[in-house]
């Protein structure tokens, strides 16, 4: 095995053993031993399904594979997030109404790790008041926000920077102008309604 192949493999063991510890309770020495050698047959068998090519290069990445202090960092930062956006959603449906402005933006996060998109699709979708929609082969994000608060703070860029981050990437991030709509559907938006990177007042499928 190559060195990054071993250590991903180790990696992997170690998270499956901690998994396997945590739901068994089991701490006698024969269980111990199963749960180890469960684990290395395990993870060794996965390492090839759980390495895949980058999306801009041929580069190999494994979906495991993450600096552990950041991504613990990260993880916090994403708590308090969901923690702030949950309180703000709350008091925009019961108090603050007039807030709710639903729309779609489109940004670009051109991650060559498909972790990276994954972890962001995710993160946005888990912080209440926005869910990921779809995202395209060029690193274009859609995106529905609840009102302008959560928009804007979705396109501020600050999320999609701390996961470039926490995979140790150089991304090119912007907001994109209406995204690529194609001509029979875009010849029916009222272009009156039509920001940058926004859409409002009709579903795009």
């Amino acid at each position: 095995m190559k060195k990054n192949t071993v250590i991903n493999w180790i990696w992997t063991a170690v998270l499956l053993m901690a998994l396997w510890f945590v739901m068994s309770e089991k701490t006698e020495p024969k269980f111990l031993i199963i749960g180890a050698v469960s684990s290395m047959l395990i993870s060794f068998v996965c390492l090839r399904t759980l390495t895949l090519p980058g999306q801009k290069t041929d580069k190999l990445y494994y979906v495991a594979a993450m600096n552990p202090v950041k991504g613990i960092a990260y993880f916090i930062w994403l708590i308090i997030q969901i923690i702030k956006s949950a309180l703000y959603v709350a008091k925009v449906a019961v108090i603050r109404m007039d807030e709710l402005d639903p729309s779609i933006a489109w940004f670009r996060a051109d991650y060559d790790n498909p972790a990276a998109s994954a972890l962001l699709a995710n993160s946005i979708t888990l912080t209440p008041g926005t869910v990921t929609i779809d995202i395209s082969d060029d690193g274009i994000y859609s995106v529905h926000a609840l009102s302008g608060k959560l928009r804007e703070g979705l396109l501020d860029g600050s999320m999609q920077q701390k996961v470039a981050w926490v995979f140790g990437e150089e991304i090119h991030f912007e907001i994109v102008e209406t995204y690529e709509i194609p001509e029979e559907q875009r010849e029916e938006l009222p272009m009156a309604g039509l920001k940058k990177g926004v859409y409002r007042g009709k579903k795009i499928s």
